[in-house]
């Protein structure tokens, strides 16, 4: 049975009636096809081609969208003996005339919107156009019912100018057409893949090729006619083709197509189409898992523990052979349709912890490798022995081995158990192509002794289990020799919930760098949940998860600099990054000095709206606040990336704003505006709501309002149990660690009798502040108050105990204004306000860049700031890692840094103020660590 179609014809036989594709509309309706409708249809496509001649082997190609059409013209080529040629939808017109031509194609199959799109490009192959788009200018066609095939004759070409519609072909249709008879070495398709239209390499893949691929598959998996197989990876692309046409419609199943590809109607399709099998790329089960865990986490804190723990369960239960995440996760289940028996990834490497997410959920999650060059999939983990991380063993009768095994170990979280080495991926057995068409050359450099030479890099373990670690030739050589490979580096770094996608790339070291070559990281952030949880500082919380996750690598894997794009990465169709070009933009932007895309250009609505005087005057003020010069403002650049203002500078233009244009914008707002239209509209939505400020500062005027909320009005009151208990707690404390971290404390006579004032320490662990405050004696302690940690103690219980710990849970990311409005109401009421000037934990001890916080405060609230030197926490328990240990603790107070009485720039006076703070602070920690340095080595000696 050489000839996939024979294949079909018994499913037609067998199941005439059965559904055998559908399509799902946007609208809500079900556009469906029997198996004895969907033959109609591919013998329609078959006659026609004979009728017109064309002989086996004659070269078809298919530029259209998923459609029971396009699946009706593949199984009519195929029918006709004839070679499909399935093109990317993604190319553009220069391309696919490109590849028309190296393909010899004489033929071409397209909907409408793609066929107008080659109108007029040279295009030169005659075109059936597939959809309602294509009735007008029909070429009339001899009738010639069947059922025969027409005798031997000469072949005359179709004219390539008018164009035939799908709809005549299948009016004239009349009768059976039997099918070609075809040999097995026979071509069945030719792909081109995505990327390669610069030098075209047609894969050919035979009709043993493809039967091979398929016997394989189903004796893995059982397929039936009782599965529906949703399909949304694009046909063009060898997988797609394999596991949503030719493996479904030769066992009977059901395949849906979309007509709009999107989240929702997926989801719709899963739900609702009793979807039982799902091939996709990894980025959906990311989306997926990544909604999931937003639904949890908006229930509040008790849901997120309740679920961590319900998915350890679940997965201990999986390690037994039973599933019970599909009874404790069944709302998840009825997301991604209750009769799902197997998810399938391919495409680009999965996260090994969302893979077992998924596991833990009660899906069975299976993976794929495998290129266009092997008919699809070449290695698949087997349903019952899924090892997460690999993509499993080769199907039957394909084998792998390794060559070329460099030096390097591989593993960034799963580290091999034995020496095995990474190398080139070497694939042999009957499902490797024929070779490139026309390109001998080609075909001769991956195919070896019988051997295709994939170009992927990866190890076997123990087991025969296959893990990929990367592209041989997107690997990144370190001038120590060791191999770097991106995707590993990129899933590391994609665990901060703030980056939606990273790209890692090689780039020469700045002068004084340890390395010759950089790891440089490219990184949209995920601007949805920053805007959700209200965070402005993008780049700031984006920095703090680079350096936090870079703590857990070894040196030479970790990202030493990296650049922020609005905008998704480039991505072929099926999803893979386009790396060349983004290390070449990457490099563009360096040597132009910039960190951007390509200039936005400005639509005809936006300079209407620039043109009016209100913005005009609102566009003056910003421009003249913008820490980066931009060429030409534009309404959509964001504050921070294009702009340059951080969170405090983005509330002072805030304020000028108001000012400019006599309005009172809401506090909350200002954290929810990122780009200069929406700032300028949410001020130009309240102008005349009341008098604008006056004051003679930002800044000034903002600190001067009482605030209402509860949690910041309980500062000013006492609580003497509390107080008393709290203080008893610290002496606990404070003997604790004076007992097993040598606790040592200098300068507590620097401290004011009484506040107000800001005690301002650097950050370098968990550790810093209840060691810190069980130093103060209970004259201070009973006044001091903090503000911050509303992640931690935002609710429920946790909420009570930070009243009880004159704890003011107010993100200072989230909600700028009303933290530092509380810090101000503390210290109008004579209160100790303990102010981390860094704002976080330092990533490796020393103290990193103050902020101006604590200046602000200082100034307009006439206080002074104590600066606090502390070390040795860091060594006890570093950010990014657990405790490490009982490391000797140091804190020195020096002398209070007093604000000048009166600001002829505040600006000025808050950089004087915060430059001397640190100065201080650092003169201190580096007298500190010197003491503790030298201790250590007279230890050691």
């Amino acid at each position: 049975m050489a000839n996939f179609y024979k294949r079909f014809l018994q499913s037609v036989e067998r199941w005439p009636d059965a559904i055998a594709v559908e399509m799902q509309h946007s609208a809500g309706e079900v556009e469906r096809y029997s198996y004895s409708e969907l033959r109609r249809m591919a013998d329609a496509v078959a006659g026609w081609l004979l009728r017109n001649r064309m002989p086996r082997g004659t070269k078809c190609a298919i530029l259209a969208a998923n459609s029971p059409r396009w699946v009706a013209a593949y199984l009519g080529v195929m029918a006709a003996g004839c070679v499909a040629v399935p093109l990317d939808t993604a190319f553009n017109p220069e391309q696919v005339s490109k590849l028309l031509a190296a393909s010899d194609t004489e033929l071409l199959f397209a909907d409408g919107k793609h066929h107008q799109a080659l109108s007029g490009r040279g295009v030169e192959v005659h075109a059936v156009i597939l959809d309602a788009e294509g009735n007008t200018g029909q070429r009339p066609v001899p009738h010639n019912p069947g059922p025969h095939n027409p005798g031997p004759h000469n072949h005359v070409p179709l004219e390539p100018g008018p164009h035939t519609s799908f709809e005549s072909i299948l009016r004239e249709h009349t009768g059976v057409v039997q099918a070609v008879e075809v040999v097995g070495e026979d071509t069945a398709s030719i792909l081109y893949t995505s990327g390669t239209t610069s030098d075209p390499k047609g894969v050919m893949l035979s009709h043993d090729n493809i039967r091979a691929e398929s016997d394989a598959v189903f004796r893995l998996i059982d397929i039936s006619p009782q599965d529906a197989i949703l399909g949304v990876l694009p046909l063009f692309h060898a997988l797609a083709q394999m596991a949503n046409l030719i493996l479904p419609l030769g066992a009977g199943a059901r395949v849906v197509y979309l007509e709009s590809l999107n989240t929702t109607e997926l989801l719709r399709g899963l739900r609702e189409r009793d979807v039982t099998l799902f091939c996709c790329v990894p980025q959906f089960f990311y989306l997926i898992h990544e909604r999931i865990q937003k639904q949890v986490g908006a229930k509040g804190r008790l849901a997120q523990s309740s679920f961590r723990w319900m998915l350890k369960l679940s997965a201990m239960g999986r390690r037994l052979g039973l599933n019970p995440g599909k009874l404790l996760f069944r709302p998840v289940h009825q997301l991604l349709g209750p009769k799902m028996r197997y998810l399938i990834t391919g495409g680009s490497r999965l996260d090994p912890q969302i893979g077992r997410d998924f596991q833990a959920l009660g899906f069975e999650l299976l993976q794929a490798y495998g290129l266009t060059e092997t008919s699809g999939g070449a290695v698949v983990t087997p349903p019952g022995d899924n090892v997460m991380g690999s993509v499993g063993k080769p199907l039957w009768g394909t084998e792998v081995r390794i060559v070329d095994s460099s030096a390097s170990p591989v593993g960034v979280d799963r580290p091999p158990t034995t020496a095995t080495m990474v190398g080139e991926i070497a694939l042999r057995g009957p499902i490797v192509m024929k070779g490139y068409y026309k390109r001998p050359d080609a075909t001769a450099e991956v195919l070896r002794d019988g051997w295709l030479y994939t170009g992927d890099l990866g190890y076997l373990d123990a087991r025969a289990n296959l893990f990929i670690t990367g592209r041989a030739k997107e690997v990144i050589v370190l001038s120590s020799g060791k191999n770097v490979y991106p995707e590993e580096i990129e899933a590391h770094y994609t665990r901060s919930p703030f980056i939606k996608e990273i790209c890692v790339v090689g780039l020469q070291s700045e002068p004084g760098e340890p390395y010759s070559e950089r790891l440089h990281g490219v990184v949209v952030p995920n601007f949805e949940l920053l805007r959700e949880r209200k965070v402005v500082n993008t780049r700031e919380v984006i920095r703090f998860d680079i350096e936090t996750l870079s703590a857990q690598l070894p040196s030479t894997k970790r990202i030493l600099s990296f650049e922020i794009w609005q905008d998704d990465l480039p991505r072929t169709t099926t999803r893979k990054l386009k790396r060349f070009e983004i290390e070449r933009r990457v490099r563009e932007n360096q040597q132009r000095g910039v960190e951007s895309e390509a200039a936005r250009p400005v639509g005809e609505e936006e300079r209407t709206w620039m043109a009016q005087p209100e913005v005009q005057r609102a566009i003056t003020v910003i421009r003249a606040r913008a820490k980066k010069q931009v060429a030409e403002l534009h309404p959509k650049d964001n504050l921070e990336l294009d702009l340059g203002l951080d969170s405090m500078e983005r509330v002072e233009l805030l304020v000028a704003l108001e000012k400019e244009l006599g309005a009172n914008v809401p506090d909350s707002l200002a954290s929810e505006v990122y780009t200069v239209r929406e700032m300028v509209d949410a001020v130009r939505a309240h102008v005349g709501d009341a008098a604008a400020a006056e004051h003679a500062t930002a800044w000034g005027s903002l600190l001067s309002e009482e605030p209402t909320e509860p949690d910041v009005l309980s500062v000013g009151r006492r609580h003497r149990f509390a107080e008393l208990f709290w203080f008893v707690f610290g002496r606990f404390v404070n003997l604790f660690s004076r007992d097993f971290f040598g606790l040592k404390v200098s300068g507590l006579e620097k401290l004011p009798r009484r506040g107000p004032f800001i005690l301002s320490p650097n950050h370098q662990s968990f550790l810093d502040p209840p060691v810190l405050i069980s130093c103060l004696p209970f004259f201070l302690l009973k006044d001091t108050f903090f503000v911050g940690t509303s992640e931690i103690f935002g609710a429920g219980m946790l909420r009570a105990l930070a009243r009880s710990l004159k704890l003011i849970p107010v993100d200072p990311d989230a909600n700028l204004i009303p933290a530092m409005r509380a810090g101000a109401y503390g210290l109008r009421r004579g209160k100790v306000l303990v102010l981390y000037p860094e704002g976080e934990r330092s990533i490796d001890g020393p103290p990193k860049v103050f902020k101006k916080g604590a200046a602000i405060l200082s100034l307009h609230m006439q206080v002074p700031i104590v600066p606090v030197a502390m070390d040795g926490f860091f060594e006890a328990w570093p950010r990014g890692k657990g405790f490490q240990g009982f490391h000797k603790l140091r804190i020195a107070i020096g002398e209070p840094v007093y604000p000048p009485k009166e600001a002829a720039s505040p600006e000025a006076a808050y950089e004087q103020i915060t430059k001397e703070v640190r100065g201080r602070v650092v003169a201190m920690w580096n007298e500190l660590h010197q003491a503790l340095r030298r201790k250590s080595a007279a230890a050691a000696d």
